[in-house]
């Protein structure tokens, strides 16, 4: 199988970088596999060790600027193929990423000048009619970027992205059928990517179909538990159906990935209230209010805490309203000032005979 190669290919070469064999040739190598598996960190410090011991490689600047480019650096990732290219580099690839990093910079005359040449040399690269579509749909031409894509995924059907962005073009034209089936497409391709099934939960949570959301969402997270978005969308589903304890469980998912997620612990607290804990609900909007003084929210659900409190341990002879804040405690009726009358019965009136009338007897 590809991975356990990949294994024993990294093995081997780190056998070799320690015994500081072809070191360059060496790390460039394991880069390149770092890279496959989309370790963009790992491949980055492979690369980046290659460059410092033999920096006059064109090929090495080109895979760094493929790691660049993944790890969003577009500047770097420019400078690196643009230093490839001066190092008499000339493949369909190069000119790809040029126009694919050209185009990011919203510099789309050039990128063109780019894409053509790959085209010419290359006609049937998958990842040029990507980069096509992907500039066609950012200028405009919705409809001339999707055939693009589909000629991408024609040419190249492990090409993820043109799935991806086809996806993503559907959603926002509104044809959830086509995006969701590219979206299948694509998981019959990579059934173990979790990003595909939370594209996939988002495009029906924009469908307002929360049950087959729910469903997708559940598949990320067991795919990759480290997905703070699915679960506090699913918390958000659970939440909006009143079923508050795996709501609380799907938000504490939440803060244990990410302890700055906005309003992370108000949402347990509110979670918490519902449930009746109100000890613990007072515990995280504490917590939200010291975190964000300004927080209306955490303010308003340590008020309804309050009031419950003074609700729960004040005697009957002390909740009557305050004057001067009304809002700390409850309204009640004070019954020695109601006034109860007896009913009486109501009286019979006699309204007389009515000898207007006559009734005929036979």
């Amino acid at each position: 199988m590809k991975s356990n190669w990949q294994k024993d290919a990294i093995l081997a070469l780190s056998n070799a970088i320690d015994r500081r064999i072809d070191l360059d040739a060496n790390l460039y190598k394991r880069s390149r596999i770092y890279l496959d598996n989309e370790e963009y960190n790992q491949a980055l410090t492979d690369i980046n060790q290659a460059i410092g011991s033999r920096d006059n490689v064109g090929e090495y600047y080109l895979l760094r600027a493929k790691i660049n480019r993944e790890l969003n650096a577009i500047d770097q990732a420019l400078e690196d193929v643009q230093r490839a290219e001066a190092l008499q580099q000339s493949s369909p690839e190069l000119y790809v990423l040029m126009a694919d990093i050209l185009q990011e910079r919203k510099s789309y005359r050039e990128a063109q000048r780019y894409l053509n040449r790959a085209v010419q040399m290359a006609p049937y690269e998958g990842s040029a009619y990507y980069v096509k579509g992907m500039m066609q749909s950012r200028l405009g031409d919705t409809l001339s970027g999707l055939a693009s894509l589909a000629r991408a995924i024609n040419y190249n059907p492990r090409l993820l992205r043109a799935y991806q962005q086809s996806t993503v073009i559907y959603t926002r034209l509104g044809d959830l059928t086509n995006a969701i089936r590219y979206n299948d497409l694509a998981l019959k391709r990579f059934p173990k990517d979790p990003e595909l099934y939370f594209e996939k939960a988002e495009i029906y949570r924009s469908a307002h179909q929360l049950d087959s959301a729910l469903f997708s969402y559940k598949k990320a997270v067991a795919l990759d538990p480290a997905l703070p978005h699915a679960y506090y969308h699913m918390a958000s589903i659970y939440f909006k159906w009143k079923v508050y304890a795996p709501a609380l469980r799907a938000y504490e998912e939440v803060l244990k990935l990410n302890k700055d997620f906005p309003q992370a612990h108000y949402l347990i607290g509110l979670c918490y209230e519902r449930l009746g804990n109100y000890d613990k609900a007072k515990e995280f909007y504490t917590l939200e209010n010291e975190r964000d003084a300004d927080e209306p929210l955490a303010r308003a659900g340590l008020w309804r805490i309050q009031r419950y409190e003074s609700m729960r341990y004040a005697p009957a002879s002390d909740l009557i309203e305050d004057e001067s804040d009304p809002r700390l405690v409850p309204r009640v009726l004070d019954t020695t000032r109601i006034k109860i009358n007896t009913i009486q019965p109501r009286r019979t009136l006699d309204m007389g005979t009515d000898t207007s009338r006559t009734i005929r007897i036979k």
